[in-house]
């Protein structure tokens, strides 16, 4: 479905975005006009995750080719086997609407295979989508060329629950926020913060849900995990916090009913988080939601931007002023009122983060432009006549006048008040009829 809006928005909206602005100002050049083009790159090379293999591949692949690029896309060795048949579809399309195959390319591989992308002098940009660890290896990379990157990084999203929050809706959206593609999403809602208030009620809710839901195999809520690497990292992270003191609600181990060698961990529901342990700092990437209690904003707000990460978050309130103003107190570079992850789904806005969840964007306006090369162009108007195109005044050999006109000019444009830019015209008129004054004209 994403993938689908974002054919249907660039055919829809793309132009628009990419369309010679003219909307600029030319100073006081009234004889030019001003505009910025966005124009292709060349090739875009982009390296994505396996979390969503499909629209992974195709969102950047359609923006390169919308934009007039040619793009190479680095899949996955966790998701290769997709590759084959994506990019079948996108060369079957090029070939049919007259293009070349050529345009498209998916590269499988490993570190070494992105790496020799990021040295590659015929990329013109790259997008990086994956953990903060592999995209500064990524940056390092493209420093060869000079690359310019963008980076779509980790998130350890924010979930804030406000005392007068929609609770049932609160809740049902937390667990979808936490668990779905089983938590192994950017802007998964690793972390949830529910005010003291309707902590407890809250709690139950989640609990009571969960029990209801099967893992396994085929028909089920919960499937399994896809990297084994990553599934002993929230076994550990998971492992620790209990070390420390937090409370297991549900799940906390993994699931060997379904497989005994298998890739399933049980969804889990920790509480009493503490400050000291490593899955409130570090990305977990897995079916684990930590259910935090506040009471103060302010103390809220600290303990929220005490994390490195800044991808999205997510504030539940049934007054929207308060939800916006608790949003806008985030470090973070996408917001929502009482929903979670739909930036994702909305074409038209930019998403990306801040922090060590990276920069420059995808999607909307902003994101179809990080494809193009900005170009501003000064035009002319055809009538122009040449006394305007070039003064003596501003030409070579400098005349003696010239600074003095340089000088009253300045105030002109830029002095404060009516009466101090009037006395600037005369003086400039002064000069231009009688010349600069007579005992600095040596100098």
């Amino acid at each position: 479905m994403t993938t689908l809006e974002k054919i249907r928005y660039l055919i829809n909206h793309g132009e628009d975005a990419i369309k010679p602005s003219h909307r600029r100002v030319p100073m006081a050049f009234m004889h030019r006009t001003a505009r910025v083009d966005y124009l292709p790159i060349g090739v875009i090379g982009a390296i994505i995750p396996w979390n969503y293999p499909a629209h992974s591949c195709f969102s950047p692949t359609v923006a390169a080719l919308f934009t007039g690029n040619a793009i190479v896309v680095k899949v996955s060795e966790f998701s290769s086997y997709s590759r084959a048949y994506l990019q079948a579809i996108c060369q079957d399309v090029l070939e049919k609407r007259g293009h070349s195959r050529d345009l498209v390319q998916f590269l499988p591989g490993h570190g070494d295979t992105g790496a020799a992308l990021c040295k590659c002098p015929d990329i013109g940009k790259i997008l990086f989508i994956g953990s903060p660890q592999t995209g500064k290896r990524v940056m390092e990379a493209c420093v060869t060329n000079l690359t310019p990157v963008i980076l779509e990084l980790g998130g350890k999203d924010p979930f804030v629950v406000a005392d007068d929050a929609e609770l049932s809706w609160a809740a049902s959206v937390a667990i979808r926020g936490s668990f779905i593609n089983c938590g192994q999403n950017c802007i998964a809602s690793e972390r949830i913060f529910v005010h003291k208030k309707v902590y407890e009620e809250f709690v139950k809710m989640v609990v009571e849900t969960m029990k209801s839901t099967v893992q396994g195999e085929g028909a089920c809520d919960w499937g399994c995990m896809t990297m084994p690497l990553q599934l002993t990292k929230v076994e550990d992270l998971v492992n620790d916090a209990i070390k420390k003191g937090a409370k297991v609600l549900h799940g906390g181990k993994r699931n060997t009913s379904i497989a005994a060698n298998g890739l399933f961990f049980e969804p889990t529901i920790l509480t009493n988080i503490s400050d000291d342990m490593r899955i409130l700092h570090e990305e977990t990437f897995g079916p684990v939601m930590l259910i935090n209690v506040w009471e103060d904003e302010d103390d809220l707000i600290e303990r929220i931007n005490k994390c490195e990460f800044g991808l999205g978050a997510s504030v539940f309130s049934k007054n929207q002023k308060r939800a916006e103003h608790i949003i806008s107190r985030i470090e973070s570079g996408m917001g929502v009122v009482n929903d979670f992850g739909l930036p994702y789904l909305l074409q038209d806005a930019p998403f990306g983060g801040c922090k060590q969840s990276g920069f420059g964007r995808f999607n909307g306006p902003e994101g179809l432009r990080e494809f193009t090369r900005p170009q501003s162009v000064l035009g002319e108007l055809m009538w122009t006549p040449t006394a305007i195109k070039g003064p003596r005044l501003v030409s070579y050999p400098m005349l003696p006048v010239t600074p003095y006109a340089v000088q009253h000019m300045t105030t002109m444009f830029y002095g404060w008040g009516l009466g101090t830019k009037l006395g600037a015209v005369l003086g400039l008129l002064k000069v231009l009829i009688t010349g600069p004054p007579k005992d600095k004209k040596k100098q």
